[in-house]
């Protein structure tokens, strides 16, 4: 007669009931792993230590994306209700009624479509301007060394602190009587100088970002091609710049958005020119209730930096990596 084996037969379940409950919860993601060797890695002080500094980050990273989105979420929810809907005091996160006429009333008082093109032709030609001189300036700083050159570079810093404030003034007189007495002011001419020349809105910055970035590009590129009879200009051309184009596109970006939304400036030297950040004042035009101004102006700021989330969507990976490699981070 055939003995039979019980306990070969009976299959014994020693896994307590955390396990368990995770392998019913996931049973494909759960399967194959050594839970004694689980134990001793995470049951142990150290292990509950990373644990509690895991709980803390969430903690930390959801608070400040929450202090940092809820403004923002309340003002779209914000433009999209009725006037009733704001004097509604049992309306709180989501609008009764629904409606868009604060953002058809934001577009026409803001003349939207109009100065929305001005705005992208004007920051573009800055961006433009900026970006070339500080690709010159950056390289002409991290690979030659000439008399003077540390110092005019701590000059390039300084331009960072000083406040465009303090020059406002005889800025203002320059442009307004120019060579000959010729007003630039309300024109493009005075921010395309200023942008070409080095002394646009946060050039330094934009020089400084691209010195860095250079410095830390490998010299024997530039060596091989001294071998292969290329000059230093068709190096800068043909070598250089096509490897900086991530940080050149973190450039382009930081002058854009800086040059979209500055009012120091634009007011200053072109006031009466249709831009966004103009006619953004303009947006509360004809509306004398208070709650109504505040809703007007917050639809306004939310179209206006509308575009400029849109590309930022479109090139935030060029932005991560030129800001990686540019040398502000560890």
């Amino acid at each position: 007669m055939k003995q039979i084996n019980f306990e070969s037969e009976v299959h014994v379940d020693n896994r307590n009931f955390i396990e368990k409950l995770l392998e019913k919860l996931a049973p494909k993601k759960f399967e194959g792993i050594d839970w004694d060797r689980w134990k001793r890695k995470n049951l142990t002080l150290a292990g509950f230590g990373r644990f509690c500094w895991a709980i803390v980050r969430a903690v930390l990273i959801i608070g400040i994306s929450f202090m940092i989105l809820y403004p923002f979420v309340v003002k779209i929810i914000v433009s999209f209700m009725s006037t009733n809907d704001l004097t509604d005091k049992t309306v709180m996160f989501f609008p009764r009624e629904g409606s868009t006429y604060f953002i058809q009333r934001a577009v026409m008082n803001m003349d939207y479509w109009t100065a929305l093109i001005n705005s992208i032709w004007l920051s573009l030609v800055v961006s433009i301007f900026q970006l070339i001189v500080s690709c010159l300036a950056g390289y002409g700083f991290a690979r030659f060394k000439f008399k003077g050159s540390n110092l005019l570079f701590v000059i390039v810093i300084v331009s960072l602190i000083i406040p465009p404030q303090t020059i406002m003034l005889p800025l203002y007189s320059t442009f307004r009587y120019f060579f000959g007495g010729l007003d630039l002011v309300n024109t493009l001419w005075p921010l395309a100088i200023m942008s070409a020349t080095g002394l646009g809105l946060k050039n330094g910055l934009y020089i400084y970002l691209m010195r860095q970035f250079f410095r830390g590009m490998p010299k024997e590129l530039e060596q091989s091609a001294y071998i292969d009879g290329a000059g230093p200009f068709k190096t800068f051309v043909l070598i250089m710049l096509p490897n900086a184009f991530n940080m050149m596109i973190t450039v382009f970006l930081f002058s854009f958005t800086w040059q979209w939304t500055d009012t120091t400036y634009n007011s200053m030297l072109m006031p009466n020119m249709t831009i966004l950040s103009n006619t953004l004042f303009n947006v509360v035009k004809g509306v004398e209730d208070v709650l109504q101004q505040q809703t007007l102006l917050d639809t306004g700021s939310l179209l206006m930096i509308a575009p400029l989330l849109i590309v930022f969507l479109f090139a935030q990976r060029y932005f991560v990596q030129g800001i990686e490699r540019s040398g502000l981070v560890g």
